[in-house]
């Protein structure tokens, strides 16, 4: 699914217009990306939760270089989904 039909579907979901589905969007995106900046975990209800993960630096070995580098420490954004959206998707059939 793209962007255009993402908004669509909210606005046919919500019975509201496209544009004001698109505000909402970007209104639900710019305090997503508020919340986990300052490291609060996002919890939505019956889909998961959001939260940013801190990666310990470590080493590596590079197969090119046939030495071991040193990874810095690094964050990135963890999703965990709920018991019921997991129902829900391995009910799913193709």
């Amino acid at each position: 699914m793209n962007y255009q039909d993402f908004i669509k579907s909210i606005a046919q979901t919500a019975s509201m217009s496209q544009k004001d589905a698109e505000q909402l969007t970007a209104a639900l995106t710019a305090v997503m990306v508020n919340e986990i900046k300052q490291d609060n975990a996002i919890v939505l209800p019956d889909l998961g939760t959001l939260e940013l993960k801190t990666k310990a630096a470590r080493r590596m070995y590079s197969p090119n270089t046939k030495d071991y580098v040193e990874v810095p420490e690094s964050k990135t954004i963890a999703f965990k989904p709920t018991d019921v959206m997991k129902g829900k998707v391995k009910s799913t059939k193709k």
